[in-house]
């Protein structure tokens, strides 16, 4: 059997948003994870460059944290880079983030009935995705589990779960979104 190690940190960090400074207790690394890339053409309209961009999602790593607010929590490192390595981004995501992006699928799925007729071509289908969401909700546990080997399965299903969206995605603006990048790497509010 695989053994799951979390390493014990207990250190502070300054939080972000809503959160306010957190006290890490604990990070584990995502020993199943991989790093997958598709690439997409480039608008016809852009400027910048013509060609393809290369986009990559992963999750490195999670963290335990705690906050005066929100007790604690378990955190994932996101890593999405879009182009060249050097407009690599990693933000720390909640569940909570995930799940507010599985409602965004979710939405637009519900817009798309097979037999309703549209004309927005502009909503995607992500069905694997959707299943992938789906998969991990059955895994989840009823309470707020921090235990290594729970979240080293998580983890490796929320990386999943982001690896579905990218293959079955026409464009990278939901991931763009999701970790609060720009069409040129730049963070914005």
């Amino acid at each position: 059997p695989h053994h799951h190690h979390h390493t014990l940190v207990n250190k502070k960090v300054k939080g972000t948003g809503s959160g306010g400074d957190l006290t890490v207790l604990v990070r584990g690394d995502n020993v199943f994870g991989t790093t997958v890339s598709k690439s997409f053409a480039k608008p016809s309209d852009s400027v910048v460059r013509g060609g393809n961009d290369t986009v990559s999602i992963s999750i490195a790593s999670y963290r335990v944290v705690e906050s005066k607010k929100h007790g604690k929590y378990a955190q994932y490192l996101v890593i999405y880079c879009e182009g060249s390595f050097r407009d690599t981004v990693g933000v720390w995501k909640r569940y909570s983030d995930f799940a507010e992006l599985s409602r965004k699928i979710s939405a637009t799925q519900q817009e798309c009935h097979p037999l309703s007729i549209t004309e927005d071509g502009d909503t995607e289908l992500l069905p694997n995705a959707l299943t992938s969401w789906r998969l991990l909700k059955k895994r989840q546990r009823w309470y707020r589990c921090l235990d290594a080997g729970y979240l080293s399965l998580k983890v490796f299903l929320l990386e999943r779960f982001l690896h579905d969206i990218l293959f079955e995605s026409s464009d990278p603006q939901i991931l763009r979104d999701f970790v609060g990048v720009d069409a040129v790497g730049q963070f914005f509010d």
